[in-house]
């Protein structure tokens, strides 16, 4: 062998059975976490968003968040304007729904980061929901407001 030759090392039983025995505990936790796990135990887990399907018949929601400022202006709470993602909101709205006092933190990021804006007084999620038959919607569409915090003035 001459010494420009790349050597190619064995791998020592040692370090075989370290491999090994890595492998086999990613592989019994992804197998384990499969069935039982939850999307917090990610990389192990698939994300349940992507592992069932929906019926082609019934109702599909989409949610949105907007707010109604001093002036009684109505607008969507996005991203750009709050920093909150809107698959954060989401994945989070059972927590909105069971206590809508935590909207006001989503007041607040607004006004953070919009203070020459009117203030914020009341934030809704609201969810409109889509009638399918099949796949497809049939126009049938209802919105429900699911959660709504509104700011109570100082007496």
């Amino acid at each position: 062998m001459s010494v420009d030759e790349p050597r190619l090392s064995e791998v020592r039983p040692a370090g075989r059975a370290v491999r090994v025995s890595i492998t086999m505990t990613v592989l019994a936790l992804v197998t384990a976490t499969t069935f039982w796990g939850a999307d917090d135990f990610f990389p192990f887990a698939p994300f349940k968003m992507y592992s069932f399907s929906k019926e082609l018949d019934g109702w599909a929601g989409s949610t949105r968040v907007e707010a109604v400022n001093e002036e009684g202006e109505r607008f969507s709470l996005t991203e750009r304007i709050t920093g909150f993602r809107r698959a954060e909101l989401e994945g989070q709205k059972g927590r909105f729904i069971d206590d809508p006092s935590l909207l006001q933190y989503i007041a607040e990021a607004y006004e953070n980061t919009n203070p020459d804006k009117p203030e914020i007084v009341t934030v809704e999620i609201i969810e409109r929901r889509y009638r399918l038959e099949d796949g497809y919607q049939t126009g049938e569409v209802v919105e429900v407001v699911e959660a709504t915090w509104t700011r109570q003035e100082d007496a």
